[in-house]
C-alpha cells in the first residue's frame, strides 16, 4: 500500500542518515575534520567580509543549540560586560553537559582509541580558538559574534557525541496513534488528496494533545526543573522542525513529513503525561 511504503521509506532516508552520520565520526572527531585538515583551515584567516556561515569552515560554528534564555539575556544588550555576563552562563551550561558526554564515552575507549580521541579533541580546541575568538577592544558586535561562535560550538559537540551513546530517538518514526487514523489511510487505497486528509486530522488531534500537557507543565510554579523543562521542550520543537522538513516538494516528501510530525507529537504527548515539575525542584 502507497502509505505504508511511504512511511517505509522515510524510516529508510532517516536510517541512512544515522548510519552516514556515524560513518563521518568513526574516529569520534564528533562530525570535526581531521587534525591535519583542522590544522590547514587555521592557517588560513576567514575572508573578510563574508556573511557569518560563510566565515566558519562547517556547521558546528553557528548551528549549535543555544538556549531560549541565552538570546533573551542578549537582546539589546549593548555593554560588553553584560554581553560576556551571559556567554558566561551560557557556556558554564553548554560545557557542563559537554564534560559528562565526553566521560562517558571516553570510558568506554581502549588505549589506542583514548589516545585518538585526544588528538581530535586538541585540533578541535585550536579550531575553537582560532574562529571564535575576538581582540578584548572589539566592538560589541564582534564579541557578541565570536561569543557566540564558540557557544555553537561546544553545544555542537557535546549534541554530536551524545549521539555516539545514546540509544536511537524512535519518536520521529513510531507512535501510538489513533485506530480511526489507521482505518482512515487503509481507506485512502493510496489517494494523496486522501492520505492528507487523514494526516491532517490525526495531527490536529495530536498537536492539541501535546498543547494540553505543555499547558498543564507551564502552569507550575517557577523552579529550576521548570526552567529546564522548558529549554528542553524549546530543543525538542527545534529538532523537530528540523528533522520533520519535507526534503522536496513532491507529495510523497511531503506525506513523509507530516507523518514523522504525526510521530513525533503523538510521542511527546505521552511523554509528557508522565511529567511533573515538583515545586523547588534542584
Amino acid at each position: 500500500m502507497l502509505a505504508t511504503t511511504l512511511r517505509t521509506g522515510y524510516e529508510q532516508v532517516l536510517l541512512g542518515r544515522r548510519v552516514a552520520s556515524l560513518l563521518l565520526c568513526t574516529a569520534l572527531a564528533a562530525c570535526q575534520p581531521a587534525a591535519p585538515m583542522a590544522s590547514a583551515a587555521a592557517s588560513a584567516p576567514p575572508p573578510a567580509q563574508a556573511p557569518a556561515a560563510a566565515r566558519y569552515p562547517d556547521a558546528s560554528y553557528s548551528a549549535g543549540r543555544l538556549r531560549p534564555a541565552y538570546f533573551r539575556c542578549v537582546e539589546g544588550v549593548q555593554h560588553a560586560g553584560t554581553l560576556q555576563a551571559c556567554g558566561r552562563e551560557e557556556l558554564a551550561y553548554h560545557q557542563k553537559h559537554l564534560q559528562a558526554t565526553t566521560g562517558t564515552l571516553v570510558a568506554g575507549l581502549n588505549g589506542e582509541a583514548s589516545a585518538a580521541f585526544a588528538a581530535t579533541e586538541a585540533a578541535w580546541r585550536r579550531d575553537t580558538d582560532h574562529y571564535c575568538t575576538a581582540a578584548a577592544n572589539a566592538a560589541v558586535d564582534a564579541l557578541q559574534a565570536a561569543q557566540e561562535c564558540r557557544l555553537s560550538r561546544v553545544a555542537y559537540r557535546a549534541d554530536a557525541l551524545l549521539a555516539h551513546i545514546r540509544p536511537r530517538d524512535a519518536s520521529f518514526t513510531q507512535a501510538s496513534l489513533r485506530p480511526q487514523y489507521t482505518r482512515c489511510v487503509q481507506h485512502a487505497r493510496g489517494m494523496d488528496d486522501t492520505l492528507e486528509a487523514c494526516d491532517a486530522a490525526e495531527f490536529s488531534y495530536q498537536q492539541k494533545q501535546l498543547d494540553v500537557q505543555v499547558a498543564r507543565l507551564m502552569a507550575s510554579p517557577d523552579s529550576p526543573a521548570k526552567d529546564r523543562w522548558m529549554n528542553e521542550q524549546a530543543f525538542w520543537a527545534i529538532d523537530t522542525g528540523k528533522r520533520c522538513a519535507p526534503i522536496s516538494d513532491h507529495v510523497g516528501a511531503l506525506l513523509d513529513a507530516q507523518s514523522c510530525r504525526i510521530n513525533r507529537y503523538a510521542s511527546r504527548a505521552v511523554e509528557l503525561q508522565a511529567h511533573t515539575l515538583a515545586p523547588g525542584l534542584q
